[in-house]
């Protein structure tokens, strides 16, 4: 077994384990990923094949991992274990408080082993219809935009926003900002905060969408969230925990009407 540092070279390997797997994830994601956080970004091989993969990626006094992939025929065998090890390892020589991640349900009794505590579950919402990804006027992350964030995470995510901002239809004022960016031929909305329902719904209203292929992750705790989405013809498809170890997050899933990524960048 030897790990590595995670090189462009591993993206296409990569997403294509991923694919197998039914993930989502992105060459753009990952792009983003190795400029942030390149220590966290790991491969292991075994007989000069990359047989594994973790991705970490650190914003002010958090970190969340991802994307921990080990092939099948390999599983079983040390190598995701070690790869979670030095992805933690380096978050915590970061400097890192907190650590996030999401896990299936069969995945929650290895994390819990190692200091992971169960904080919420992340629901996941889909509706179909055509394709009608729109053009934003403004990518402009604005300050009060950071502040619904940080009132959600309880960390300063400024760059993950800017970076979604860039490749996305952009809404929002003072009370709430939503982004939807395209992935694949689906259309993923998130991030997306507000500080109450009543501006969530607006501007939902206002992304007009009740068309298109799109879907969302969601605290399963934002029970507001959950009324507004299923009255717009949403509907759950999946669930895994959502679970940090270290310090206890300021976490306030009522901010939280949609996360950033999907499942691995928070």
């Amino acid at each position: 077994m030897q790990i590595t540092n995670f090189s462009p070279d591993d993206i296409h390997p990569f997403l294509n384990l991923a694919k197998d797997e039914g993930w989502i994830s992105t060459r753009r994601e990952l792009g983003f990923l190795l400029e942030r956080y390149p220590e966290g970004c790991l491969t292991c091989y075994e007989d000069n094949r990359a047989v594994g993969f973790v991705t970490a990626v650190r914003y002010g006094i958090s970190g969340w991992i991802g994307n921990l992939l080990v092939k099948n025929g390999y599983r079983g065998k040390g190598f995701g274990t070690e790869l979670f090890k030095q992805a933690m390892f380096a978050l915590k020589q970061s400097g890192v408080k907190t650590v996030w991640l999401t896990a299936s349900k069969y995945g929650r009794p290895i994390y819990e082993r190692n200091g992971f505590n169960l904080s919420d579950r992340i629901q996941r919402w889909e509706r179909s219809g055509g394709e009608t990804m729109k053009k934003s006027s403004s990518r402009t992350v604005l300050p009060d935009w950071k502040q619904i964030d940080f009132l959600g995470w309880g960390d300063d995510r400024t760059f993950l926003l800017s970076h979604s901002a860039d490749n996305a239809w952009v809404t929002g004022n003072e009370t709430g900002f939503l982004m939807i960016q395209r992935i694949g031929k689906r259309e993923q909305i998130g991030p997306f905060g507000a500080l109450n329902p009543e501006t969530a719904d607006r501007l939902l209203e206002e992304a007009e969408i009740r068309e298109g292929n799109k879907l969302l992750d969601v605290p399963e705790s934002n029970k507001a969230a959950s009324k507004i989405l299923a009255s717009r013809g949403f509907t759950v498809s999946s669930v895994v925990e959502l679970m940090y170890s270290g310090e206890t997050p300021a976490y306030h899933p009522e901010h939280i009407f949609g996360l950033a990524s999907m499942g691995s960048m928070g």
